[in-house]
């Protein structure tokens, strides 16, 4: 069996802005990693993050670390200090 089979590609999806509504165009990665998407309508940046099924779309402001890019790359990166 090969495995890189099993390894999920990138999708190009559909989302409404969750600041004004606009349906936007997005490419979700094939991993779990959230991105940053900047709606086609206002310009504003919010977040993309895919599920076990599905994707979901926030606020930057409303988002948990977890789900926030930058945060998250600041937190996983961190490693212990000498």
């Amino acid at each position: 069996m090969n495995p890189a089979v099993l390894i999920p590609t990138s999708t190009q999806e559909t989302a409404s802005c969750p600041y004004c509504g606009v349906k936007t165009s997005l490419k979700l990665p094939g991993n779990y990693k959230p991105v940053f998407v900047f709606c086609d309508g206002c310009g504003t940046k919010f977040i993309a993050e895919r599920l076990q099924e599905g994707f979901q779309v926030m606020r930057v402001e409303n988002a948990p670390c977890f789900s926030n890019p930058d945060c998250r790359e600041l937190e996983m990166g961190a490693g212990d200090e000498e």
